[in-house]
């Protein structure tokens, strides 16, 4: 599957000006770049290129004699001048020493290194003898994060410290995926955020359309690449794909504990946290405790589209294999609110920096996450450590001002039993809509009452201006 090229460049402008403000500075420049596979990288390094030119020169899985002629004639082509030897390395010195800025991204570096396992260190001599008195911008990327990680950039690894940029390239937060989502209601677009997840290439298919049903049509018809998507990309990155889906419609099916969820696969529970290390690693899943605890761990999707997949696509692929896709999206659409639910806490997690910034949440999200303790939960907690808590509870529903304060009066009962107070503690609940409150975020009786979607267009103001993610 690839990223439609019909679609606009969206969002990605972190990224965007980590790569330039390197291109921009004098000296050496070496930026690796990678994430899994659809992420968007090689859309973000060609409209990195198109803004400052240079050579984009993608490896594959051949031999090095091979890969080299292909670099070394892409040299060629794009600057003019062929490099007097078939290597990479030695072709990347002759073209920094000749050129007086030159850029050069190698995509899918992972296979270059598997075709020559020397070239890290010859790079790292090329770089330390002389590479570091030229100009130029070299960025490596790939798909292949646990060889970016600890084969290139690791602590013994040819490579380390002598990068000069890193970037991480993961999915989309809902906030900065909403220009795939612009013609649809707010309502709309969170349902389908938690259907297609932040990945670019699977929000595509968005970009445009009106509302979900578009969207089911487009993604679940017989031979869309969304269908099979999932499985595909985890056959192509793990060892033992049955497992690991085995363990994934599992969770998906509301086996929070990791235990659980293993002895349902099938899965030897000595080993379950090794298979969801690999599925955190690839940013499908998140182990979490209950924040200020140290036990009772749970597992939570972190990419919607995969749970989407395991929740829907999976149990009723015969349907849509046979052309009964109608009846398939009928289901969809009954359900998607329950479903949606608990992508919708996701959602106000992550926005956080946001939300604060608006003065919607008071605490600045020091520390954040769920809290649950014997049969009790609080979607999320935010604490600045001696300063401030506040409590938040999330609901993928409409409501009255009445009705939300009675459901704040029950989240201050239950944060009493938590632990996480500060000297400071507020309460605040966030509704899809509050159907009698003109306000966005109206305070009543001590509580906090938060409309989402009135809040949403100051959110979408506010993103890029106060530092992007919130790590979990």
């Amino acid at each position: 599957m690839r990223y439609d090229n019909s679609v606009p460049f969206i969002d990605r402008d972190v990224e965007l000006s980590v790569l330039t403000k390197e291109y921009e500075r004098p000296g050496f420049s070496l930026v690796t770049v990678y994430g899994r596979r659809r992420v968007g990288k090689t859309r973000l390094l060609r409209e990195f290129l198109s803004r400052v030119g240079g050579l984009y020169y993608v490896a594959a899985e051949l031999s090095y004699p091979i890969l080299a002629r292909e670099f070394v004639r892409a040299v060629a082509d794009y600057f003019g001048r062929l490099p007097r030897s078939e290597d990479v390395v030695d072709a990347l010195v002759e073209l920094a020493e000749s050129f007086e800025r030159p850029a050069v991204v190698i995509d899918e570096f992972q296979y270059l290194v598997e075709a020559d396992p020397s070239l890290p260190s010859r790079l790292q001599r090329a770089i330390d003898t002389r590479l570091h008195r030229t100009n130029l911008k070299l960025v490596l990327s790939g798909s292949a994060i646990s060889f970016f990680e600890y084969e290139l950039l690791g602590y013994r690894a040819p490579l380390h410290g002598r990068r000069t940029a890193n970037i991480r390239l993961r999915p989309m937060r809902f906030l900065n995926a909403l220009g795939f989502l612009e013609e649809m209601s707010p309502e709309e677009a969170v349902r389908t955020y938690s259907v297609l997840g932040g990945t670019p290439a699977y929000l595509s298919i968005a970009y445009g359309k009106g509302g979900l049903r578009e969207v089911l049509e487009e993604a679940l018809a017989p031979g869309s690449p969304l269908v099979e998507e999932a499985e595909s990309l985890l056959r192509q990155e793990l060892r033992e794909p049955r497992r690991y889906m085995a363990l994934l419609r599992s969770v998906a099916e509301g086996r929070a504990s990791p235990y659980e969820a293993a002895a349902a696969a099938g899965i030897d529970s000595r080993s379950v946290h090794r298979y969801l290390e690999v599925l955190e690693e690839l940013d499908i899943v998140a182990v979490r405790k209950p924040l200020g605890f140290r036990r009772g761990a749970r597992v939570f999707f972190t990419d919607h589209y995969f749970r989407f997949w395991f929740r829907y696509v999976q149990p009723m692929r015969h349907l849509i294999e046979v052309g009964r896709v109608e009846e398939v999206i009928e289901h969809v659409l009954r359900t998607i609110d329950t479903y949606v639910s608990r992508a919708f806490e996701g959602v106000v997690e992550e926005s956080l920096p946001e939300l604060w910034a608006a003065r919607a949440v008071p605490t600045k999200p020091i520390q954040h996450g769920p809290w649950w303790h014997r049969g009790e939960e609080i979607d999320v907690v935010v604490r600045e450590p001696g300063v401030s808590a506040t409590f938040i509870e999330v609901r993928w529903a409409d409501a009255s001002t009445r009705e939300a304060i009675k459901e704040a009066a029950r989240l201050e009962e239950k944060a009493r039993r938590t632990g996480l107070q500060e000297r400071l503690n507020h309460f605040v609940v966030i509704y899809r809509s509050i159907e009698d409150s003109d306000e966005a975020v109206t305070k009543e009786g001590g509580y906090v009452l938060i409309d989402f979607v009135r809040l949403l267009p100051r959110l979408k103001e506010l993103v890029g201006a106060v530092g992007g993610h919130v790590s979990a």
